[in-house]
């Protein structure tokens, strides 16, 4: 007796989809019902079809399998058979478009599927086909939102097998597969098109896009708050209190760099780093003191485990003397109580761990290797360098270590300066000085001048450009301090951020700013006007016009927008030549330079002047590289560490020292 699933129609029906001949149909019913059995499932039924077509025709029994027995083989990685309905579901979920026209367009391509004979298929063709049925209807947004982001095979195996990679490990060539698709993500989804566009096209450059949707781009971290407190990262991780012993406080650092960069898509820093370890160390023999802090540094130059098992990336400020705004602070000890000396009372011992680090970076690893990491900053205040730490210095920079120097001589002595490995700085000018700590950069984006140069005709345009790039500036950080609060509070993907300690919460975001880069502004001069900076008045004069409009607009976004910029002048390698490349593309001039290393120019000293008054207003971080030597030729003085009292008359604010 034939089961309730047998249904002579609904097996005609199917025959007729799948091409098979009238008669054959005919034939297959009647020898299936005579076979059927109570209790048969449909896809049991399905198998007894196609065992009585192979009896009559091997060719149209592989087509009727063909046709309905298609598997989809999903991203979870199994294979479910295919059901238009899940299209009709997906579109319905991820796109605006109507019940109806989800369900035409399942059902189109339900029959180009069917129609290819196809066994096994995977969930993006299938995504892929309905794709190509939006943009035949022309529904173009539809399309963007269903889009599956990812790499062709043949880039995968590329990656793979890519020895350039570096550093060469796995977790480096994963970053690459997680980097491609993060980034194709925030361009797509994250931002507009019309930002998108102008990213892509060389007009502005997006750092780091890939992290741009999960991650902040810079920290400053405050040593006092782990002292006092202890380290607690987050819910699945062990809980340490404050630290009893100096071996303890570098371990926590260590602990503090890896966690953080997990939260970053940048570098990081400690500030007053000598000074909060101090009381840490006053008990210690230098012997003792310089072994841990050896330990810290193998320890922080082997460690591969985070951003494509790169190493952290991170800054230690160091100061020469206890500032005006911190002498009266009271000291954290060990056991993170709070004691009734000050931080004054430790000046003299935060000279001696300077000195000492300065000691064992200049050694080197076992080969005699600079350390790569942490950058060494020096604040220099009103008092003089210490002889030690001079001759010291001497002996850094010649062991092929550079450091960079905060000039915070005469006014700039009560203010406070950190800096952010590579070169962000974070100014405490109009707020108190630790408010610069537990903060950092929430975004950079880098303004590609040249390009403004080249397209302008007159100056009316060339501002009203740079006035469109500094919008599209000032939209990216709006959007990326949302999707930095989203995680810190509703997603919860920042857990070192927002550890807290009686409702305080670490990072303070309301003093994290974004960065805009000006990058290549003697080449945009030179394009635009044909006039060298180092050489004309008029050039000078229109490069400070630049500056004064790109920061009274960076003001009126905070005053009328409530979004805090910075101005900068990072320029990078990468994005240098990205610009090159680009505007050679765009405009097709070779010689766009982006010439702001002083190693590139004749005139040393006059292009120190002219940085130093021009970087004045570019608080959120300078690139400024001189070394010892040249500046010695400069200057027709005897090469000597003491030129750099020479140097902070000259120099601007922040600047690299080398050999």
């Amino acid at each position: 007796m034939p089961s309730s699933n047998f249904n002579p129609r609904v097996i005609q029906e199917k025959c007729q989809k799948a091409g098979i001949p009238f008669w054959t149909t005919t034939e297959v019913i009647m020898a299936v019902k005579e076979r059927v059995r109570p209790g048969m499932t449909e896809d049991e039924i399905d198998d007894l079809v196609i065992e009585e077509l192979k009896k009559r025709d091997e060719s149209a029994a592989r087509k009727y399998e063909n046709y309905h027995r298609v598997y989809v083989r999903t991203s979870s990685g199994e294979l479910e058979p295919f059901d238009k309905e899940k299209i009709v579901n997906s579109l319905i979920k991820e796109t605006t478009l109507p019940r109806s026209v989800c369900e035409e367009i399942a059902n189109e391509v339900e029959s180009d599927i069917r129609r290819l004979e196809l066994r096994y298929i995977s969930a993006p063709l299938v995504r892929d086909i309905v794709n190509s049925k939006l943009l035949e209807r022309r529904y173009s947004k539809a399309r963007t939102e269903y889009s599956r982001i990812g790499l062709p095979l043949h880039d995968v195996h590329n990656i793979i097998e890519n020895p350039n990679i570096k550093p060469r490990n796995p977790e480096a060539i994963h970053k690459v597969f997680g980097d491609a698709i993060a980034g194709e993500y925030t361009l797509v989804k994250v931002l507009s098109d019309e930002i998108a566009k102008a990213h892509l096209s060389g007009f502005i450059h997006i750092h780091d896009i890939p992290y741009f949707p999960t991650r902040i781009t810079s920290l400053q971290n405050d040593l006092r708050w782990f002292l006092e407190h202890g380290l607690f990262i987050d819910e699945d991780t062990a809980v340490a209190g404050p630290p009893k012993h100096c071996d303890t406080v570098f371990s926590h650092a260590i602990r503090i760099l890896i966690s953080a960069s997990t939260h970053i898509s940048g570098g990081q820093g400690f500030d007053f780093f000598n000074l909060f370890l101090a009381p840490f160390t006053i008990n210690m023999s230098d012997q003792e003191l310089r072994q841990t802090i050896q330990g810290f540094l193998y320890e922080l130059n082997q460690l591969q485990g985070v951003k494509g098992g790169r190493l952290a990336l991170a800054a230690l400020n160091f100061e020469l003397e206890a500032p005006s705004f911190i002498k009266k602070e009271k000291a954290i000890l060990p056991g993170g109580v709070t004691s009734t000396d000050t931080y004054l009372d430790y000046e003299r011992e935060a000279v001696r761990v300077l000195n000492m680090f300065l000691d064992v970076m200049s050694e080197g690893d076992y080969l005699g290797r600079p350390f790569k990491t942490p950058r060494i900053v020096i604040k220099i205040r009103d008092g003089p360098i210490p002889n030690s730490t001079l001759s010291r210095l001497d002996h850094f920079l010649e062991t092929g270590n550079n450091l960079m120097i905060v000039n915070h001589r005469g006014g700039k002595a009560r203010e406070n300066i950190g800096v952010i490995a590579p070169n962000h700085t974070l100014v405490g000018k109009k707020r108190k000085w630790f408010e610069t700590l537990r903060t950092g950069v929430i975004q950079e984006v880098s303004i590609n001048l040249p390009y403004i140069g080249l397209k302008a005709g007159d100056e009316v345009e060339f501002f009203s450009q740079l006035e469109r790039a500094l919008n599209y500036a000032k939209k990216i950080t709006q959007i990326k301090k949302k999707l930095v609060e989203k995680r810190m509070f509703s997603s919860k993907t920042l857990p070192f951020l927002t550890q807290s300690f009686e409702e305080d919460i670490y990072f303070q975001l309301e003093y994290a700013p974004g960065l805009v880069n000006l990058v290549g502004l003697d080449s945009a001069i030179s394009a635009f006007k044909g006039l060298d900076i180092r050489k004309s008045e008029d050039a000078y004069l229109f490069a400070e016009k630049t500056i004064s409009f790109v920061k009274n607009k960076l003001d009126s976004f905070l005053e009328n927008d409530g979004v805090y910029m910075e101005l900068a002048n990072l320029e990078t390698t990468a994005v240098r030549e990205r610009f090159s490349a680009l505007n050679m593309k765009n405009f097709g001039v070779r010689d766009v330079y982006y010439n702001t290393f002083t190693n590139e120019t004749p005139d040393l000293l006059g292009w120190m002047k002219l940085e130093k008054e021009l970087q004045a207003n570019s608080t959120g971080g300078t690139y400024f590289k001189v070394s010892l030597e040249e500046f010695a030729k400069a200057s027709r003085k005897e090469k000597n560490i003491k030129l750099i009292y020479d140097m902070l008359d000259m120099a601007p604010t922040a600047f690299i020292l080398e050999k």
